[in-house]
């Protein structure tokens, strides 16, 4: 469903009944429901412009600054190893420290040249290293997979650089065996019930579309522009009438309701007292609206995620997403400035070797600089 700015008209808030069916109050639910996801909607697409120009223009290239500074910084420590004594304790700390920034770089920012370097002070060879990685996540991958769905994923190569091309391919080859072992299955006559509940689900889908057509063309009747001899009235119309088009071929009913309210063909009372069968059909298609949207939602806020390198089950709000990368881009200020610092310290070989004395090699995960 593309993205859209929307603009909002409140429904079922005014002149409400004494009481209301069960309908009208999933109706009414529905409707306060699909309004709160279009201004969750509304507030990160709003977002997003934001968020692109602080990465784009701060957050960016301090991570290239701070890349070119580590770079140098590994070059240095491969310097100082090869022209100066080191005790053995030393120069595992060293190995550790250049092996740290290499990794981060080839994976982080494509140094593909540091490969040489990083292979030297580890010990192994970088791509094998990866590869042997990558087989083992696969072969645990695969396992879970086939144990959850049932399925068998012999001679599936999983690629880890292309999460999504593999994700698509993975999501192929499960629909595909589900469809297989579906059809394999012994075809079991439908009961009466079933049928019965078939044939119901066929006619509700049926009436709600005949519902949402019946409103499209009450509007397209009341607002076709040629039958308005007015020029102001007549522009105004043809406004409304590609609005209706568009929330028509989106199956958004909530907005063709809301320009039939600007069309003045029903007020809030006329919605408030719509019959029982057609509040189902419409309960029904608002319902599958609901859904799009927070799914359009959901994509919106992953891939501002992604922009940001934010962990996917980090609680998120625009505003908040705004503070991290604020956050960011001081603590990328903050280490800029302590790496630069360290460069100019390192080229004292006995400031060096003070230095190495305080530090421990961290805990795999962790880099030394950042």
């Amino acid at each position: 469903m593309p993205s859209r700015k929307i603009k909002v008209v409140p429904l079922g808030k005014n002149q409400q009944p004494a009481r209301l069916s069960p309908a009208q109050k999933k109706f009414n639910s529905l409707i306060q429901r699909i309004d709160t996801q279009k201004k969750i909607l509304a507030s990160w697409q709003e977002t997003l412009p934001q968020c692109q120009q602080e990465i784009a223009g701060k957050l960016a290239p301090l991570r290239d600054t701070y890349g070119e500074h580590q770079a140098e910084m590994a070059a240095l420590l491969d310097t100082l190893s090869a022209t100066h004594k080191f005790t053995r304790n030393q120069q595992d700390k060293i190995a550790h420290l250049i092996t740290s920034i290499c990794e981060e770089l080839i994976t982080q920012h494509g140094r593909e040249d540091l490969k040489p370097l990083y292979n030297r002070y580890s010990g192994w060879d970088f791509d094998e290293s990866v590869q042997e990685g990558n087989e083992i996540a696969g072969e645990l991958l695969k396992s879970m997979l086939e144990q959850e769905f049932g399925i068998k994923l012999e001679g599936c190569e999983l690629d880890f650089s292309d999460p999504e091309g593999t994700r698509d391919r993975l999501e192929k080859m499960i629909e595909e065996q589900q469809r297989q072992t579906e059809e394999a299955r012994p075809k079991r006559k439908k009961s009466a019930k079933q049928l019965a509940k078939e044939a119901r689900e066929q006619e509700e889908e049926a009436n709600a579309s005949k519902s949402l057509q019946a409103v499209y063309r009450q509007l397209v009747a009341a607002l076709h522009p040629d039958r308005e001899p007015d020029p102001v009235e007549r522009a105004r119309k043809t406004e409304l009438l590609q609005k209706v088009t568009v929330a028509y071929g989106n199956r958004d009913l909530l907005q063709l309701l809301e320009l039939q309210l600007s069309a003045e063909q029903i007020d809030q009372g006329k919605i408030n007292s719509l019959a029982e069968d057609r509040l189902k059909h419409y309960n029904k298609i608002l319902q599958c609206q609901l859904e799009e949207i927070q799914e359009e939602v959901m994509a919106t806020e992953m891939r501002l995620r992604e922009m940001a390198g934010l962990a996917p089950y980090e609680s998120l709000s625009p505003k908040r997403l705004l503070a991290l990368l604020n956050k960011d881009i001081v603590a990328l200020r903050n280490e800029i400035s302590r790496i630069q610092h360290d460069l100019r310290l390192f080229r004292d070989v006995k400031q060096f070797k003070s230095w190495l004395k305080n530090y421990r090699i961290s805990e795999p995960g962790f880099g030394p600089f950042f």
